[in-house]
């Protein structure tokens, strides 16, 4: 189940399943309408979650955060479907907060989130990742390679594309036999196409979307990306050091808290939106993109990767479930 306006409207029907809609809405710094409307879609909400429980026979209801996740927490927990979260941030959002004390069981991406939850009913897991970043066969690691991979998450980031472009032209002249592979989002595609065009003479590829993530993580010696819980702990598992630039949020700072951890253990530089952002961007590209701090950048990712997350919350609810 999720939102009729979220990004799983495109992605989860091309997957072949099937998708059911909830209404439902943010309530933390809204005006008191805005509010009021929320509830009352919390409200019809959790009814119809219920109906589609008791329909489909759940054996189960796993939450992922959300604004849709509230009112179906709440229906798995009056229907007495066993209720988990899977939360993905090192830090917590409301609504995982909120459900945290109905779920049997709370499967965390980061053990910074514990302290969120109550005692004894989270479990540090990793995030889920594709099955592709656990290929035996992924290409080791080279910092000489001197490929970058850019993106701003699934649907793009002006802000991002803006600084790599304004480098474009230095690092056409410093690193000649460079190759960049740059996600855009849909709407900024053809600009940066045209930007790359006129002032890059290496080897590049703009696109609008990029569905096989593991390839191109395969091939880059630097990301310069969000911080997206994801995000991140794909490049945990493939062991990639980053340029993070957090997506700037009102309220929780999840992306903010995920590049900070990921700066703290060295994987990471961390540059945040703000006044001056490209020229802080410009100094801290080239302060990292050395054969010498990479392959230092990449030694750190020791203290950070786990097993395969999908797999381990998968066989706990089994083992839930057959008990």
């Amino acid at each position: 189940m999720g939102s009729p306006r979220g990004f799983e409207n495109k992605i989860v029907p091309a997957e072949g399943i099937r998708l059911i809609t909830i209404d439902s809405g943010a309530v933390k710094n809204q005006s008191a309408l805005t509010i009021v409307r929320t509830l009352f879609k919390l409200f019809l909400g959790v009814f119809k979650a219920i109906k589609i429980i008791r329909e489909e026979k759940a054996a189960a209801v796993i939450g992922v955060g959300g604004y849709v996740s509230v009112p179906v927490g709440f229906a798995a927990f009056l229907t007495r479907t066993p209720l988990y979260l899977q939360e993905q941030n090192a830090s917590v959002g409301i609504a995982n907060r909120v459900l945290g004390r109905l779920a049997k069981h709370v499967f965390l991406g980061f053990k910074q989130a514990e302290a969120s939850f109550p005692k004894n009913r989270s479990l540090v897991t990793g995030n889920p990742i594709r099955k592709e970043f656990f290929d035996s066969k992924f290409s080791s690691y080279d910092p000489n390679s001197h490929s970058i991979l850019v993106f701003g998450g699934s649907q793009g980031a002006k802000a991002i594309n803006d600084a790599v472009i304004r480098l474009l032209p230095e690092l056409s002249e410093r690193f000649p036999r460079l190759s960049i592979v740059h996600q855009t989002g849909e709407k900024d595609a053809g600009r940066v196409q045209e930007a790359y065009r006129a002032h890059f003479t290496g080897t590049y590829q703009v696109l609008p979307f990029i569905t096989d993530m593991a390839s191109v993580y395969a091939r880059a010696s630097l990301v310069i990306s969000r911080s997206g819980a994801l995000t991140v702990s794909e490049l945990i598992q493939v062991g990639r050091p980053s340029i993070l630039i957090p997506l700037p949020r009102k309220g929780q700072n999840d992306q903010t808290d995920n590049a900070s951890l990921m700066e703290t253990h060295g994987v990471a530089r961390v540059v945040p939106q703000g006044d001056g952002f490209e020229d802080r961007f410009h100094e801290t590209f080239f302060e990292v993109f050395t054969p010498t701090q990479l392959a230092l950048m990449v030694q750190n990712f020791s203290t950070l990767r786990g097993g395969n997350a999908l797999a381990s919350i998968g066989l706990h609810i089994e083992k839930d479930l057959s008990t």
